[in-house]
């Protein structure tokens, strides 16, 4: 799958994600930047909205939403954990979706 075929689909799903606590949705790493392999995953980097509770589940449960609705595994990110050499890694691959 591509990268327009995943951002395709991850806007499809942007009210159930809306639903679930993300506010903004953006991916990262091979899949961003067209270098991935077959059997890569996709890392997407989220924010939830500020008033909600959030747990570890929830995490899952968006993780688990994104995986059915492209079909890949799915490795997600909350944005406020991010940082450091890490977030200047990323940076360039950044694609936002919402």
């Amino acid at each position: 799958m591509d990268k327009a075929e995943i951002i395709n689909r991850l806007r499809a799903h942007k009210d159930a994600l809306g639903r679930a606590g993300v506010e903004h949705l953006a991916i990262f790493g091979s899949r961003a930047r067209g270098d991935n392999r077959p059997d890569s995953d996709l890392d997407v980097m989220l924010d939830v909205v500020e008033n909600n509770k959030f747990s570890l589940l929830d995490l899952i449960g968006i993780e688990h939403l994104i995986s059915d609705a492209t079909g890949l595994q799915t490795n997600a990110q909350l944005r406020r954990s991010i940082q450091g050499d890490f977030a200047r890694t990323i940076a360039d691959d950044m694609t936002r979706i919402f």
